[in-house]
């Protein structure tokens, strides 16, 4: 039998000497771009250690925490994944004739083997040590610790899982990252090759579901974003309890966006446009969700079309049009940004968004002096200018001046005037 195995070696080796080729040149210029980041990242985490006591995490600290996960833990991750198969393989009594690490994958082929039996249990002993690994991280979530450290603990489970039960048979067929399943398909017993594979597709259909299950996102953004799923419960019980309005369903669309829950705040906002689509909340969340999804133009149309509606006018007004110049900003129409940028301070001179887009804008444009300028006369005016949850705009301000709009004004009197502003 282990002539039987080892016979196959040649052939292998032949058939993907190629790919084995290719992949070691991948394999370390991804490596060197991968250990600057790593680096950078541990400087980063360094320079700005308070974003591990923060209690409530904004899109750039759960940006920051998939870095460390990609970056710092699934290397290490990836390096027990290696000690595993070899461990394992000695074990077996063989041995890695080829391998290569590289941070983000490795690569190895085992010899010697006694059985072609063994090679699939020595090629994933690695994926299964990490997949317990992964498994074993998840209780530890029961205990609610930090937002910071509960974002890190269910980004490294949900990342470990998703490589191997997905990420890792898909490139390795097509002759990417690792290449154990080739080596497994083509060296190993083919007896073993079908359980193995109907255990993965099963796997990563439970897995699917469980990340795309509504209670299983409501539980972690439970424990990563604490302040904005407690409002977004409350809100939701107001949704079934009370009467039926867009007010309310614009809100929960909007505490879906706080809490990370993109797909959710999505749905809410079809149900604005089927049921409420001449709403001012309808185009404000319509903005909301565009400018989360990276869509400026969308966003920066429905901010000014919300600005638009009869009675908008102040704060709420320059709210919205300096909302707009961020959202132009983002999309490089600097003339664009400033234009609003004037508009909104015209309703508001002490609309800080607008002042700091301007700022964005001249420095983006070469023009440092009139940059200080705006700077100063921001800060001589007393304007906070920490901008923190305030990009593009305030939400929760936002949505209060829309609210005491509404309230002040009469629903039935806007509705009507939206109507003719529609038409």
């Amino acid at each position: 039998m282990s002539a039987t195995y080892n016979d196959k070696l040649p052939t292998l080796f032949s058939r993907l000497g190629y790919q084995l080729l290719m992949n070691d040149l991948c394999l370390w210029c991804v490596s060197a771009v991968t250990a600057i980041v790593g680096l950078n990242t541990v400087w980063r985490l360094a320079i700005e250690h308070e974003r591990m006591r923060k209690e409530e995490l904004t899109d750039e600290d759960r940006a920051f925490a998939w870095r460390l996960v990609i970056f710092i833990i699934f290397p290490l991750v990836n390096l027990i994944d290696l000690r595993a198969t070899t461990v394992v393989c000695e074990m077996m009594g063989g041995y890695l004739k080829q391998w290569s690490y590289g941070l983000l994958w490795y690569h190895a082929v085992p010899a010697g083997l006694t059985s072609p039996h063994l090679v699939i249990p020595v090629l994933f002993a690695g994926s299964l040590a990490t997949t317990v690994f992964a498994l074993s991280l998840v209780p530890a979530l029961w205990f609610r610790p930090h937002p910071f450290l509960a974002t890190l603990i269910g980004y490294s489970a949900a990342f470990v899982l998703g490589l191997n039960l997905i990420a890792d048979p898909v490139l390795s067929i097509v002759g990417l990252g690792g290449l154990r399943w080739q080596i497994a398909y083509f060296a190993g017993d083919r007896q073993q090759f079908v359980p193995l594979l109907v255990v993965h597709v099963v796997g990563a259909a439970v897995f699917v579901l469980l990340m795309r299950s509504s209670h299983v996102k409501m539980w972690f953004a439970a424990l990563t974003r604490p302040h904005a799923t407690a409002q977004l419960r409350e809100a939701l019980y107001s949704l079934e309890s009370s009467p039926y309005s867009a007010r309310l369903v614009c809100l929960v669309g909007i505490l879906y966006e706080r809490a990370g829950m993109r797909g959710q705040a999505r749905m809410q906002l079809a149900r604005m446009k089927a049921e409420f689509p001449y709403s001012p909340y309808h185009h404000f969340l319509q903005a909301i969700v565009s400018y989360s999804r990276r869509n400026y133009k969308a966003a920066q149309k429905s901010f000014v079309f919300t600005s638009d509606y009869p009675y908008i006018i102040g704060e709420l007004k320059a709210s919205l049009l300096a909302a707009a110049a961020c959202s132009a900003f983002a999309d490089n129409d600097v003339i664009s940004a400033l234009n609003l940028c004037e508009r909104a301070l015209e309703f508001d001179d002490a609309c800080v968004v607008a002042r700091m887009v301007k700022v964005d804008v001249f420095l983006r444009t070469g023009k440092k002096e009139q940059a200080g300028d705006e700077l100063l006369t921001a800060m001589h005016m007393g304007l906070n200018l920490e901008l923190e949850d305030k990009i593009p705009v305030d939400l929760e301000r936002a949505y209060n001046l829309l609210v005491a709009l509404e309230e002040s004004k009469g629903r039935r009197h806007i509705l009507q005037s939206t109507n003719k502003f529609s038409s």
